[in-house]
């Protein structure tokens, strides 16, 4: 008899869905399939993982004439008319439900595979995000779930959550690609240890460093902000870690681009307070190095890194703020900063809530296979 199989959406906008997905994954003890768009063809891990599927995108070749019509159906997020890729998707999405047949979907996320997940008759666990997520097509997707799973504990829920959201909600412990990484392997720690005696190489200053964390965007504002923040507080170092220097403009001494890197760890470790944007995957592996953080909102859908933020200050994990802060700001925030306790991140990170998740899935999967193979033996409805 065949056991039960497990299926994943995995949204394709950055690299964090993938990312959750995968330390889940190495907990996993029954086959689990992939789908996904646009990243499907990356390297996945999984000792479990039988299948990574890819589907066309939804958002690539969106008919002019039907973008209007996107947003018209409250329950759903994006539904545009007219467009052959997306018709394309639920045609591919819908054909692969119903060969491979997985017991539960994980889908992390979409409204709209949600919605056609139980239209196709698959138990499914959506995983939730923060921010404001009571609108009509977050509700009918928690709705149509089995179950919905926390990437974050009890602790971190924010008020404005319905009641009836958080009871059907299973909160995990804290987990990130960095918690993963040390369990599975050790091949890096030695250019790890390489990267950070190259920072303490010819650095004499016994200042304070502070890491500031930026994707691979940036603009003219950011290098203006980051000027005026490190002249504003000279006695700190400011050390920025995943955007280049601009090519014509004056840097104060206490000012270094460190440019892209692979791994950013080594920096956060070595910081005495780090900024980044409130994200979901950035905070969580800074906490778990146990570092004092600054966590500056961006603007993001349904105010998920706001509300993230504002959770963070309530619970003293960090300094949270909705927006970058005035130049003058800076002082009295770094004093702030230093005065949080890292230990607060140990309830967090209490158990590791990847392994969590695995455990909570399986038991799904196999409650769906036993209630499907009972279904087949009964007496079919008419």
């Amino acid at each position: 008899m065949i056991g039960p199989t497990i299926g994943f959406y995995v949204h394709y906008h950055g690299l964090g869905h993938k990312h959750r997905t995968e330390a889940i994954l190495q907990h996993l003890q029954i086959p689990a399939s992939v789908v996904t768009s646009r990243i499907d063809t990356l390297d996945w891990s999984g000792p479990t993982l039988q299948q990574v599927v890819g589907i066309a995108c939804d958002i690539d070749d969106v008919s002019p004439r039907g973008l209007p019509y996107a947003r018209d159906v409250h329950s759903l997020h994006y539904a545009p008319l007219w467009c052959e890729p997306i018709t394309h998707r639920v045609a591919q999405y819908t054909a692969w439900l119903d060969e491979a047949r997985p017991d539960v979907m994980v889908v992390d996320v979409s409204a709209e595979i949600s919605m056609l997940t139980r239209l196709a008759s698959i138990p499914q666990v959506v995983m939730r995000q923060h921010g404001d997520r009571n609108d009509p097509a977050h509700q009918d997707a928690y709705r149509a779930a089995h179950s919905l799973l926390a990437p974050f504990p009890k602790s971190m829920e924010d008020e404005q959550t319905p009641g009836w959201v958080q009871t059907k909600t299973i909160y995990l412990d804290g987990f990130c690609r960095q918690q993963t990484a040390q369990k599975n392997s050790q091949n890096s720690q030695n250019s790890q240890n390489s990267q950070i005696a190259s920072l303490a190489a010819g650095e004499s200053s016994d200042a304070p460093t502070i890491v500031v964390m930026f994707g691979r965007g940036g603009n003219a504002d950011v290098h203006d902000r980051l000027r005026a923040a490190a002249r504003r507080v000279p006695e700190y170092r400011w050390r920025v870690v995943g955007i280049a220097a601009p090519e014509s403009a004056a840097m104060p001494d206490n000012l270094q681009y460190v440019g892209w890197v692979d791994d950013p760890m080594p920096y956060v470790r070595e910081a005495d307070i780090v900024v980044t944007a409130a994200g979901h995957n950035s905070v969580m592996e800074i906490g778990h190095a146990r570092r004092r953080l600054i966590a500056i909102a961006q603007q993001r859908p349904f105010d998920e890194q706001i509300r993230k933020a504002a959770i963070l200050d309530r619970e003293g994990l960090a300094v949270g703020l909705s927006q970058w802060p005035d130049t003058d700001q800076w002082p009295e925030l770094l004093e702030r900063a230093g005065r949080l306790d890292p230990r607060r991140w140990d309830a967090i990170f209490a158990a590791d809530g990847a392994a969590q998740a695995a455990a909570h899935l399986q038991r799904v999967a196999t409650w769906s296979r036993n209630q499907r193979e009972s279904n087949q033996q009964a007496v079919p409805c008419s």
